[in-house]
């Protein structure tokens, strides 16, 4: 009767082991897709990526109708989540 309970015992590590490695994918994808969630900055002439944030903030904190307000916290820098979009053609 002793191996019986070992066995099912040796079962039981098994499948907590394989939600644990569920689990744990399941969270690396929500966070990568989390992470690529933000939108790319436009292709404007003053979306320079070495800006510092408060140059940023000064556009999108005013009250401008033609700049969208920022939506959310400020952070130590706007391309942390915001990549620049290439140029495309027609835009050159």
């Amino acid at each position: 009767m002793a191996k019986r309970k070992k066995k099912k015992r040796a079962g039981e590590i098994n499948f907590y082991k394989a939600m644990a490695v569920l689990g744990f994918l399941l969270a690396g994808v929500l966070i990568y897709m989390f992470l690529g969630a933000a939108p790319s900055l436009s292709p404007h002439p003053f979306h320079v990526a070495t800006d510092p944030p408060g140059k940023c903030l000064t556009c999108h904190m005013a009250q401008d109708r033609q700049t969208p307000i920022m939506p959310h916290r400020p952070m130590e820098s706007c391309t942390f989540c915001h990549n620049p979009r290439e140029k495309t053609p027609a835009q050159e």
